[in-house]
């Protein structure tokens, strides 16, 4: 079984290495060699199929289709486009399907059937929506702006390129197809500053990726441009390096369209003897019906032309009626192209239209809902400010009986301007003795929990049964006698009064220690007579001290919730909040803020 684990491995790594040779053969001489490169295409569609690598085989079909559209063997370009779609449709590969359906509406646009490669384009808008391929979509619509410069809609293809020029996701060939166009587009619009700046670096970038036939076509603009200034022997040199170029990678069609322009110089230097010569040796060298019906039906035309300034009048109207009978043909294509485009703009507004009412709803819907949503929450924070209102009130009225039963104590709080600072109490070691300090009692506000309430536990409070120096009773049954009983209540008292429970070390360990007795033994006493686990018994102590000491201090209101918690013994300002909020109902900065707003009244 091992054997034949490793023995797939090995075949299967074998497989894709020598795939991958043949791709990147094709892919090498793609451009520069079509003729060779078609030959290991043919390679790689052989293993393919013998390997029955469905996927593989399609790719290869699209491959031989661009090759031969390349090698202007048209008939065979359809063919090898129509199995690649068919081979795609058939696994249900709906992006290759695409991908393909792309390659041929760009072949159909080369050979200027534009209605055919518009209807083909449609088609792929409608698969890159339901793929959610956003780089397929602005693809299509850079071949829609390259249609409408063709039928002379240079305004709109200008539009187009611009809106896509800057777009993410798009490959160096289709970047460069975005300048071209831009490139001609400013030509026809007689902005040849602006069309300069496009070619320059269109020829750059096509150098530095290797892209031979961008190269030329930005070579033949940059020529055009020179014609235009009447510059003809740069115009001769940049079509001469173009053709030389086309040449070296065997393009028929880039050969022809080259030497086209280079005939039209011809005629324009009035060499017309060297245009007529040029023009007719294209004809002579390719099949008529291997040249693109728009170079075909250009090359009558300047024929005609060419042999009307020499007088030849006969082969002049000859190749006049050759112009126009290929004209007609072309007129027609680019008539039915301009048609559907115009239907394609009509469905294109409308469903724009319909997708504005829809965001129009959409907006409407989210402006109700949040209007809705700020009612409630400022009925909510309105409701929240009445409760705290109350909430408030109702303290004040118990922190006033506190002061009335405890004068002493009040005028003292209010003499003392601040918890820490400038007359920060000392805070020796808790086991340490210390001066004595009046007691507030705890008898403001009071948290009522169980020793199981889990709100109410603290970090603290976990774990500190442990390591005790005096000896904890077994059992949990034991009884405490009476004398300990009040002795230990007596020192907890004393401890209260010198307020050590501002202290973070004021842990029941501790306080035990501090005793002289067993955490379990103060644990129970604490249960027993204050009804209140040691916990709510500590923080029932700071929140009330605090109460009374915001209230009367003003310099320790000014400071931030969480200096104020830690000057009070809590490790952090969130234990301090929910304690604060559990016996009073309102938070601690709620309670500053009206204690602000009621100090300032009062100043009034």
């Amino acid at each position: 079984m091992l054997v034949l684990i490793l023995l797939f491995i090995v075949n299967f790594t074998f497989s894709q290495n020598k795939i991958e040779t043949y791709k990147d053969s094709v892919k090498s001489l793609l451009y520069n060699n079509p003729s060779k490169a078609k030959y290991y295409c043919h390679k790689l569609l052989k293993y393919a199929k013998t390997n029955d690598l469905v996927v593989e085989e399609a790719k290869s079909y699209c491959f031989l289709a661009d090759l031969s559209g390349a090698l202007t063997q048209k008939d065979s370009a359809f063919y090898y486009f129509d199995k690649a779609i068919q081979k795609a449709g058939a696994i249900d590969n709906e992006k290759l399907e695409m991908v393909f359906k792309i390659n041929k509406a760009n072949y159909l646009f080369n050979e200027f059937d534009f209605q055919e490669a518009l209807t083909l384009y449609e088609e792929c808008v409608t698969l890159s929506k339901k793929l959610n391929d956003v780089g397929a979509y602005n693809y299509i619509s850079i071949k829609r702006g390259s249609i409408a410069y063709e039928l002379e809609r240079y305004q709109e293809a200008l539009k187009i390129y611009k809106e896509n020029l800057n777009k993410e996701g798009f490959s160096n060939v289709s970047k460069l197809d975005i300048k071209l166009g831009l490139v001609k587009t400013y030509i026809n619009l007689n902005k040849q500053d602006s069309a300069y700046v496009f070619i320059k670096s269109g020829i750059q970038e096509s150098q530095k990726n290797h892209l031979k036939e961008h190269e030329i076509h930005f070579l033949s603009q940059l020529g055009l441009i020179y014609i235009d200034k009447k510059d003809f022997v740069n115009a001769k040199l940049t079509f001469d390096k173009a053709l030389n170029i086309a040449q070296k990678i065997e393009s028929n069609n880039l050969i022809t369209e080259t030497n086209i322009r280079i005939s039209k110089l011809y005629s324009l230097q009035k060499d017309y003897d060297k245009a007529i010569m040029l023009l007719k040796s294209i004809l002579s060298t390719e099949q008529t019906s291997k040249i693109p019906t728009e170079n075909l039906s250009e090359i009558y035309y300047l024929l005609a032309e060419n042999y009307k300034f020499i007088e030849n009048f006969s082969e002049s109207n000859y190749y006049y009626g050759q112009f126009i009978e290929k004209s007609k043909k072309i007129g027609e294509k680019r008539i039915e192209a301009v048609d559907h485009l115009h239907k394609i703009d009509i469905s294109e507004s409308k469903e724009r239209e319909k997708t504005q009412e829809h965001q129009k709803w959409i907006l409407l819907g989210s402006t109700t809902f949040l209007i809705l949503l700020f009612i409630g929450y400022y009925m909510k924070r309105r409701k929240e400010g009445i409760q705290n209102q109350v909430k408030f009130e109702e303290l004040l009225l118990k922190i006033k009986d506190f002061e009335h039963q405890n004068p002493k104590t009040a005028d003292e709080s209010q003499q003392k301007q601040t918890l820490a600072g400038d007359d920060e109490i000392t805070e020796p070691d808790l086991l340490e003795e210390e001066s004595e300090t009046e007691f507030i009692p705890s008898n403001i506000v009071t948290i009522n929990t169980t020793s199981n309430d889990e709100l109410i536990l603290d970090d603290e409070a976990i774990a500190e049964h442990n390591d005790a120096d005096i000896e904890e009773p077994t059992g949990s049954n034991f009884i405490i006698k009476d004398e300990t009983r009040v002795e230990i209540l007596d020192k907890l008292i004393k401890l209260e009064e010198k307020r050590l429970f501002l202290r973070q070390d004021f842990t029941l360990h501790n306080v035990a220690k501090r005793l002289k007795t067993n955490t379990a033994y103060l644990s129970k006493i604490v249960n027993s007579e204050l009804d209140k686990n040691f916990s709510s018994y500590v923080n029932e102590l700071r929140i009330n001290y605090i109460i009374i000491e915001l209230k009367n201090n003003a310099k320790l209101r000014s400071y931030s919730i969480n200096a104020i918690a830690e000057e009070i013994g809590y490790k952090s300002p969130e234990s301090f909040t929910k304690y604060f909020k559990v016996a009073t109902g309102i938070s601690p900065s709620i309670y500053i803020k009206k204690i602000n707003q009621m100090k300032e009244s009062e100043n009034k």
